[in-house]
């Protein structure tokens, strides 16, 4: 479905690549689907982690064997995560860890700089996000990006990818009678340095449920969200936009013989019980 949608043969090794939108628009079900296809691959995925909403149990349905994964959960700054980033890297290159790997982080917008976690901790206000841009610039425009994208080169043993989940918001319009527009967090330095960046969701709207009735009872299975590739260094053909279903495994195509043929395999499974993967700690 994905690569039906986005007219890409895939994600691409060796690169940077950012998903942003709001919430709720799909943006982990990329993360994860690359996760599971890297893994059939022989590619190892790293995921790091600040998103408390991580779902483990969503990534094993969509066929992630987190055994087979690196997980480093609970990064608190940026600077704590570039610096996990940079000593895989470091690994690969000495041999320590001879395998091409896929860094998943979920997600950089919820990831706050060492400064600016310092002043919400000390109750103080304003300036944060300028910090936060600035050191992605830094650490990540600057350094990372150079040194993932040199790992295409013959003389790297092993590749690296990453892929960034962001959230976005939504900016008001630059003038009169102009339409609003989706801002990553953090600034535009990602976008800068990414080869491949897609956006789900609408500028102003979210997404929407697809719903199916089983025994009188009507309920959500998938989402239904734009995916959109903003910007592309890989090939000459993308898509400008276009619908995508996600769902418990994975994308799937907006189209009626996909979604019958996925009603067919999994209806079964559907239906009003407890399933901690629906159910929040919170609830």
């Amino acid at each position: 479905a994905f690569k039906e949608v986005t007219k890409l043969p895939g994600i691409p090794t060796g690169h940077i690549i950012m998903n942003y939108g709001k919430s709720d628009t799909g943006k982990s079900t990329m993360g994860l689907e690359a996760a599971a296809n890297a893994q059939k691959l022989g590619i190892i995925p790293v995921f790091i982690i600040t998103e408390n909403k991580f779902s483990f149990e969503r990534g094993e349905k969509m066929g992630v064997n987190f055994e087979d994964a690196i997980v480093h959960n609970g990064v608190a700054t940026i600077e704590e995560g570039c610096k996990y980033v940079k000593e895989t890297l470091d690994a690969q290159e000495s041999g320590d860890l001879p395998y091409d790997v896929l860094f998943i982080w979920d997600s950089i917008g919820g990831t706050p700089s060492e400064k600016e976690l310092g002043k919400k901790e000390e109750g103080e206000s304003g300036g944060g996000m300028m910090v936060t841009a600035r050191v992605i610039r830094e650490e990540i425009t600057r350094y990372l990006g150079p040194r993932v994208n040199a790992t295409r080169n013959d003389s790297f043993p092993y590749t690296s990818t990453i892929i960034f989940i962001n959230h976005a918001y939504t900016a008001p319009p630059s003038m009169p009678g102009a339409p609003p527009s989706l801002v990553p967090y953090g600034g535009d330095g990602i976008y800068y340095v990414a080869t491949l960046v897609f956006r789900t969701g609408g500028i102003v709207g979210r997404s929407s449920k697809v719903t199916a009735t089983k025994n009188g009872d009507e309920f959500g299975f998938a989402l239904k969200t734009d995916l959109i590739v903003q910007k592309n260094h890989i090939t000459n053909v993308s898509t400008s936009k276009a619908k995508i279903l996600c769902t418990d495994h994975g994308f799937l195509l907006d189209d009626k013989e996909a979604i019958a043929a996925y009603k067919k395999e999994y209806a079964s499974d559907w239906d009003l019980k407890y399933d901690e993967y629906w159910v929040s700690k919170e609830d």
